[in-house]
């Protein structure tokens, strides 16, 4: 904790080093010292995102003090809840007048080594429920936010672009932003890249051997996180709203209850207004990591039926330059498949 860097004070913190004992106990029950999803289940809610443009979300309010003293589980998103440590309820109940920062999430520096954006799991001040409203429902949330110095995007279409989509997707509405910052839900969950045995593995061929040797549960499971993937990217694609940065680390999977949900969507095109050619070259592009997914998958467990087989099989020669090593890697893999 020593080591943590100082919360910059234009940040709504309130400008204390690392997290104190109550945060560390906070992460220590609930995000299972560093992995996020331990302490947390399902909370049947439906999702109701509200109007777009507005600076922050409108939502039903609640008093922290109708949530029950005894085990109580704080809202997360409509999705989920999470228990909080007795060290931090008085945060919730009496809220100070800044955010207080549970755990850091990311930061991305410059090549000066100057901070540019950082991210934390904070606890909603009073400041910040009486600007966004949603906070008020949702206090635990992700703050990122952008320095002074850094050259960034505009908060405001971050928000409207991930408001788009979870109207498209019924996933979580983002809770507000204001000129350098945006508040989301939490999503507590690993992303997709850290599940994936072919993250970072050089070259593409290599995967082929790691599929072979990794159990078919395996493959089995993470088939069915990319077609829950692929099947969000076309609600999105049907309506002409390309992703723009559909890498595996912009996929989020949950295990309680188990789903995989889309993030980052600062880049996106809600309503793409180029030609078809461009539109369809534009789907390829955020497909292509799904697509190389699914035929390293395909290549152990052998060839599968279903719109995102057929495409990414026949993508094949697009996206690797042995093609007819993958071609005879699949075929050896059909042929296992029926014990031949």
């Amino acid at each position: 904790m020593g080591n943590q860097k100082k919360i910059p004070s234009r940040l709504p913190f309130d400008g204390r080093e690392g997290m104190g004992a109550a945060g560390a106990a906070f992460v220590a029950r609930s995000l299972g010292g560093g992995e996020y999803g331990c302490a947390l289940r399902h909370s049947p809610r439906n999702i109701e995102p509200g109007p777009s443009g507005g600076r922050a979300l409108p939502c039903p309010m609640k008093s922290f003090n109708e949530y029950p003293t005894e085990n109580p589980r704080i809202p997360l998103s409509p999705m989920h809840s999470i228990e909080i440590a007795e060290g931090l309820r008085h945060l919730l109940e009496q809220p100070q007048e800044n955010d207080f920062p549970v755990h850091s999430i990311a930061q991305k520096t410059g090549p000066d080594g100057r901070d540019l954006v950082s991210s934390y799991l904070v606890i909603a001040g009073w400041k910040t429920r009486r600007e966004f409203p949603a906070s008020e429902q949702y206090p635990v949330h992700f703050l990122k936010s952008y320095y002074p110095w850094a050259f960034h995007g505009d908060p405001r279409i971050e928000y409207e672009n991930t408001l788009a989509a979870s109207r498209i997707l019924g996933t979580p509405a983002p809770i507000g932003y204001d000129r350098n910052s945006l508040r989301t839900a939490f999503i507590p969950g690993r992303p997709l890249s850290r599940l994936s045995p072919f993250t970072d593995v050089e070259p593409d061929e290599s995967c082929l051997g790691i599929a072979r040797q990794t159990e078919p549960a395996t493959l089995i499971g993470l088939w069915r996180l990319v077609e829950e993937v692929y099947a969000q990217v076309e609600k999105l694609h049907a309506q002409r709203f390309l992703h723009r940065d559909l890498e595996l680390h912009n996929v989020i999977v949950c295990t309680a209850p188990v789903q995989a949900l889309l993030i980052d969507f600062e880049n996106s095109a809600p309503e793409f207004q180029g030609s078809d050619e461009e539109f369809e070259e534009q789907r390829f592009r955020d497909l292509y990591e799904l697509y190389r997914i699914a035929v390293f998958l395909q290549s152990g467990l052998g060839r599968q039926e279903g719109k995102l087989a057929r495409e990414s099989l026949e993508a094949i020669p697009r996206l690797f330059r042995a093609s007819s090593t993958f071609s005879a890697r699949l075929d050896a893999a059909d042929r296992r498949a029926i014990g031949a």
